[in-house]
């Protein structure tokens, strides 16, 4: 047997023996804190189906599958769902298996088939006025708690035009949502959570974007999301597009803000192209064209909500799965 296959074998054994311990309620010492990302580098993860009720182990066995660890784990929770409480044993969970959190947190309680009315308990002005403080307090708290780097996401892909809403009920609202965002980050700060830093991730951030930009001192990272839908949907605006062209605009745009920058959702379907080629591009043209980046959050869903013929995941064929394991193997990525 090969150096590899023992890695693997003793990889599973790990895992397997910290599942155990958490299981028993033993003790587990913590492992080395995972170095903050940063620019110069960049961060691999992804988000799937199953983080983080599976305690990880979709992702564990994802960096198994492309021979590169994942680094990044990404994950959406709702104010007005059951999962609306802070997950501490996940976040340590997380972070002792060398995980930096990545949490979406969604002021809604989920209803993917009115997904556009604008709840008022949830509505942007009510957080901005402080009727959620004590929500939002308890929170901060916990993630102080933990001690370990979490990044949060808060009312993700909001920037559509203003008074327009696309697909969430906190879009189209710039005002009110810079507003809740600097709301959001002063609590977190008032109740000591400086070990929480803030992603606001926007879509099209090369068009309404900076109306909803809440300012620097409140801003950590640049997010937005990169999905090549290819020729699926039956749409006018369905094609295949390269990821420089998809792409390109919105880091120039971002440039203004001199953050470093996350793609919090990224994928490509195979219908319309090549996707193979389309992940090695894509993948190359971070040092070279793109040195803010500095995370890559990889959409691992294989049929997506709204689309079910499109498989996101990096797996969705032999050929994409060696030419992401081949762009990865650069290190440049960690």
């Amino acid at each position: 047997m090969n150096r590899t296959h023992w890695k693997r074998v003793l990889w599973l054994y790990v895992i397997s023996w910290v599942t155990l311990c958490l299981g028993l309620g033993m003790p587990i010492a913590a492992q080395t804190p995972t170095p903050p990302i940063s620019i110069g580098r960049v961060a691999v993860g992804a988000f799937t189906q199953e983080i983080p009720y599976d305690n990880f182990a979709a992702l564990d066995r994802l960096g198994l599958l492309v021979n590169h660890p994942m680094r990044l784990a990404l994950w959406f929770q709702a104010w007005g769902d059951s999962d609306a409480s802070f997950h501490n044993d996940y976040v340590k969970l997380a972070s002792m298996k060398g995980y930096t959190p990545v949490i979406t947190w969604e002021p809604w309680k989920r209803a993917f088939d009115d997904r556009l009315t604008v709840q008022p308990e949830y509505a942007l002005e009510t957080i901005a006025a402080g009727k959620h403080d004590e929500y939002i307090r308890s929170w901060a708290r916990d993630a102080r708690d933990t001690g370990v780097p979490i990044i949060l996401r808060f009312a993700h892909e909001q920037s559509t035009e203003p008074g327009v809403r696309s697909w969430y009920p906190w879009q189209g609202d710039p005002e009110n949502f810079r507003a809740a965002f600097r709301h959001i980050v002063t609590l977190f700060r008032e109740e000591g959570a400086t070990n929480v830093t803030h992603l606001w991730s926007a879509m099209w951030l090369h068009k309404w974007a900076a109306q909803y930009y809440p300012g620097d001192d409140v801003v950590d990272y640049i997010g937005t999301t990169e999905l090549n839908h290819g020729t699926v949907p039956d749409e006018q605006w369905a094609k295949w597009r390269t990821f420089d062209e998809m792409f390109a605009p919105e880091y120039q745009a971002a440039l203004q803000w001199n953050k470093p920058i996350i793609l919090t959702e990224l994928a490509s379907a195979e219908q319309g192209g090549n996707k193979a080629q389309w992940l090695r591009n894509c993948f190359a043209s971070f040092k070279t064209h793109y040195p803010m980046v500095v995370g890559v959050l990889l959409v691992e869903i294989r049929s997506d909500r709204e689309w079910p013929a499109i498989n996101w995941s990096v797996t969705s064929s032999p050929a994409a799965l060696q030419a992401f394991r081949e762009a990865i193997s650069d290190p440049y990525f960690w």
